[in-house]
């Protein structure tokens, strides 16, 4: 039988009876390449075309190696064209001109490998793929992770900092600071502020807030909650130093008849240059005060 080659690493397998005495030559420059196949490093240089890689019958060639570092100048994307045959590749783009880089063969999906990146790929003989698609368990980045892309994450993440043009969840927390210059969203996570943004999505629940009560601020930095009295027909007033509920005037009898109240229980300030006018009889509440001011009447009917 005569001396073949394999189909993947092109190393030569000796014919039955051939080569006597010659064949510790064959067998030590085979050996040569399965250490090619297994561990070398390559250096190709691109120059605005497709390259092909050698690959050549039981000699050093570039197909062979294991790693492909693409070197040279592009001003577009082009191709790698590597042997359709079973065989791992690790591909690095350090081409200039900050272009991508496919790899594959003649016929059949290629890779894309961006610029500076370095890929691992295989192929079955008729198409290219990537090698490395997910992680069976913990995968750990030491450096900076880059994403292009979209990136989902259908369990928890934790990070120091994030910075993304859009980050969407179910809850998102934040153990110390929250920072969004593009919406307004500043502060930490037990004080968090709403600049110029657009749209502010209402939280759930606002510090201690119950159910019926209004939220407002009463000094700088300080925010505290109105709680609707249990009357109805009451209306929120300010009186002149804080918000104030009174008694509201409600058109019945339709809107022949307005109702008020018959005891003022909070302190009252009427407006300056105006009038005001109640049904009697009204009761001032113990320790309640009415002011009028002057030129101004109150009218009880």
């Amino acid at each position: 039988m005569a001396s073949s080659y394999t189909t993947s690493l092109k190393i030569q397998q000796i014919g039955s009876g051939e080569q006597s005495n010659v064949w510790g030559s064959t067998t030590n420059t085979n050996w040569t390449l399965i250490e090619q196949a297994v561990s070398g490093v390559q250096t190709i240089t691109m120059s605005n075309a497709n390259y092909t890689l050698t690959n050549l019958n039981g000699v050093l060639d570039e197909a062979r190696n294991m790693v492909l570092v693409v070197s040279g100048t592009n001003s577009g994307i082009y191709q790698v064209i590597a042997p359709l045959v079973n065989k791992m590749y690790v591909v690095t783009n350090s081409t200039s001109g900050g272009y991508a880089i496919t790899i594959g063969g003649s016929t059949g999906s290629v890779i894309t490998v961006p610029n500076g990146v370095t890929v691992q790929v295989y192929c079955d003989g008729t198409n290219f793929y990537s090698a490395q698609t997910g992680s069976a368990g913990n995968f750990n980045v030491n450096g900076n992770l880059t994403v292009a892309g979209t990136s989902s994450f259908t369990g928890a993440m934790t990070a120091a900092a994030i910075s993304a043009a859009a980050i969407s969840g179910t809850i998102i927390t934040a153990s110390s600071q929250f920072t969004g210059p593009g919406t307004g969203l500043t502060g930490t996570a037990s004080a968090l502020t709403v600049g110029a943004a657009g749209v502010a999505t209402t939280a759930t629940n606002v510090a201690s807030g119950a159910a019926n009560q209004i939220l407002y601020q009463t000094a700088s930095s300080t925010t505290s909650f109105l709680t609707a009295p249990t009357s109805a027909n009451t209306a929120l007033v300010w009186n002149g130093s804080a918000f104030v509920w009174v008694a509201g005037t409600t058109p019945l009898a339709n809107g022949c008849v307005y109702e008020n109240g018959q005891t003022i229980t909070s302190n009252y300030t009427m407006t300056s240059g105006n009038n005001g006018e109640s049904a009697g009889p009204i009761t001032v509440a113990t320790g309640v005060v009415v002011q009028i001011p002057t030129g101004s009447r109150w009218v009880i009917n």
